[in-house]
């Protein structure tokens, strides 16, 4: 680290290499968690390639954690409705799919749809825009990380800024989040040991081309011997004609692709990715000669298709090409996400294959909302054992990313299979089975099918397994009596100006159980040290239909749960998006078993669910203990 041995050392308390999607949110956490944290971009401004284009309803709700809810359906995308998969080599996009998954419902327990299809570029703009508003907070752009060096304390990092000055930064902790080929893995963590490896689950590893094309619509005036006008089609009826809605990964055993629509409907984006088959050059598979053969077939129809006598191609002239290049598609993940001080998250510690249905960027979002309650519990007690919090921390991921990764990896295998034999014993029996009501019903709910998010125990992580920890907690609709309006329960129990890393939740039947239970909260944020605070805690009373005098609210948080129209009346929180359809205003309650106190993590992770006081002095005792493990 010579180069800047006379640089003036700046301090503060996280610095973050890598200003994409994981980076910006965890920068927004840490500042919303009162943690001074520094981004380094090495890029002077977003990024205007639309890369990622998927994104879950965890990433969703990270989203609405960090105060962005209001941007996501009018500025940053859209539902992605359904994920078609259709068989067959023919070019056919309106082909009856042979598997449905229906993502526009509410039915994965986080009170969102179950995909968005998403700007990129606008989402990160919406993040870095939150920064903005974060004290604590801190984006450079144009800055190059160029030396990083540790001792038992700190991180020193060595950078070049934007004016090519050489700069020196000291953090607490350093987390690279700079992607799959970034400075901190390449250059720091992996002559010490930290090396991408090939997921056990998923042998794939494919090139594959991913191109962005920009729609314009056809004219009559602009297009005049276009035969679908004499026919009373609109422009925008062609376009729906050409470039269907609904998402389709096209299981073509001679080459597999993935298509459809993203951004904002006004948008008239479309993302095509195929794979690049073996002899072929993925470079020269992605100029516009090889990507015209294999993509027009699909945007040609056959005459019959209109009463034509020849076929119809949608104009050539109306699609604007805004990205086509080769990327390397494999399923990895490092062996270890932490040494020491430094951190790898995002791409810079797993990787996805295409069909992944935005998890690589999700993947993210999970690390970045794990991590940042970990990091602030750092930051107030230096003096914990960082690398076992660490070692938790990216234990529990993993499991988490095995379970994304099996998804994807079901995903995979209807795409890509190639095998005749199989191709056909597969369509039968999907067939087959769809034709049982309940098995179908699973099917279309794809990886929601599996239910809530629960961690295996092993030891060190921080829940308690046997008082139903490890649960990733529903959020429902709530009204809040204080202020009338119907709300996410996550943005009443986690709001701004709560100040634990825990907090307590209490769901009474009715409101004569109030008091009861608030009763056996008293005193024990004592036991947990002050991880959480007894008046912070949030009543949730579990029924649709009574009722609060606002006298009676006190100054805490008291709500009860609110139904599907209740959300669905209001104009602000289901503006642009579809209606919650398949909304359960029971499910948190079901899946906490009927619990009726529960201490959360910020990441949304039951610690303990409990039914009695002593139930809960104990594991408010634990929570001390277990909780940062100094």
């Amino acid at each position: 680290m010579d180069q800047a041995d006379s640089c003036s050392c700046e301090e503060t308390g996280v610095i973050i290499c890598g200003g994409g999607p994981t980076g910006v949110v965890l920068s927004v956490l840490l500042g919303m968690m009162k943690v001074p944290n520094i981004v380094l971009e090495k890029e002077k401004g977003i990024t205007t390639d639309p890369r990622g284009i998927a994104l879950d309803e965890d990433g969703i709700r990270i989203l609405q954690s960090i105060g962005i809810y209001d941007r996501i359906y009018t500025e940053i995308g859209s539902c992605m409705e359904v994920f078609n998969f259709v068989t067959g080599s023919e070019p056919d996009l309106t082909k009856r799919p042979l598997i449905r998954m229906e993502y526009k419902t509410t039915e994965g327990g986080t009170g969102h749809v179950g995909f968005i299809c998403h700007k990129q570029p606008t989402m990160e703009k919406a993040v870095r825009d939150q920064i903005e508003k974060m004290p604590d907070s801190q984006i450079r752009t144009g800055s190059t990380v160029i030396g990083v060096g540790e001792d038992s304390k700190n991180v020193l990092v060595d950078y070049i800024d934007a004016s090519g000055n050489g700069r020196r930064l000291k953090g607490s902790f350093l987390v690279g989040a700079d992607g799959k080929t970034g400075y901190v893995r390449k250059k720091y963590l992996e002559p010490k040991g930290i090396i991408m490896e090939k997921c056990k689950q998923s042998t794939y590893e494919e090139t594959w081309v991913a191109l962005n094309w920009q729609i314009s619509l056809p004219a009559e005036k602009t297009h005049p011997d276009f035969p679908l006008w004499r026919l009373g089609y609109t422009p925008e009826e062609v376009y729906d004609q050409f470039f269907p809605t609904d998402f389709r990964f096209l299981c073509n055993p001679r080459r597999p692709s993935v298509c459809g629509r993203f951004g904002l409907p006004k948008d008239r984006l479309w993302r095509f990715e195929f794979v690049v088959l073996n002899g072929e050059d993925g470079y020269k598979m992605a100029t516009g000669e090889e990507v015209a053969k294999i993509i027009y077939p699909y945007l040609t129809h056959p005459g019959i298709r209109y009463g034509l006598p020849h076929s119809v191609r949608f104009p050539e002239d109306c699609i604007k090409t805004l990205r086509s290049r080769p990327f390397s598609f494999v399923a990895r993940s490092c062996n270890k996400w932490a040494l020491g001080r430094v951190i790898l998250a995002g791409d810079a510690a797993h990787v996805f294959p295409p069909f992944a249905g935005g998890q690589g960027i999700a993947s993210g979002f999970r690390d970045a909302s794990a991590l940042g309650w970990r990091l602030a519990l750092l930051h107030r007690d230096p003096t914990a054992d960082h690398d076992q919090i660490l070692k938790a921390w990216y234990t529990e991921r993993k499991q988490q990313l095995e379970r994304s990764l099996a998804a994807t990896i079901r995903n995979g295998e209807y795409v890509t299979e190639s095998n005749p034999v199989k191709v056909f014993v597969r369509e039968w029996y999907m067939w087959a089975i769809q034709m049982i009501p309940s098995v179908r019903k699973q099917v279309q709910l794809g990886a929601r099918a599996d239910g809530m998010t629960r961690y295996r125990y092993s030891p060190g992580l921080p829940f308690l397994a046997e008082m139903g920890g490890g649960l990733l907690l529903p959020q429902v609709y709530a009204y809040n009596f204080k202020t009338r309006r119907v709300c996410f329960t996550d943005d009443m129990i986690f709001s701004p100006e709560k100040t634990g890393l825990f907090q307590l939740v209490v769901l009474p039947n009715s409101p004569e159980e109030i008091d009861d239970l608030l009763r056996a909260t008293v005193d024990t944020d004592k036991l947990a040290k002050g991880l959480f605070c007894c008046e912070e805690a949030t009543v949730l009373i579990q029924s649709v239909t009574c009722a609060i005098q606002p006298t009676a609210v006190y100054a805490r948080d008291i709500a009860r749960i609110a139904t599907g129209d209740e959300f669905g009346a209001d104009a602000v929180l289901c503006k642009d998006r579809p209606p919650p359809i398949g909304y359960d205003e029971l499910r948190l309650k079901k899946e906490v078993g009927g619990k009726q106190l529960l201490i959360l993590r910020c990441d949304r992770f039951v610690f303990a669910a409990c039914d009695t006081r002593d139930e809960l002095r104990e594991a408010a005792r634990r929570l001390g203990h277990a909780v940062p493990g100094s």
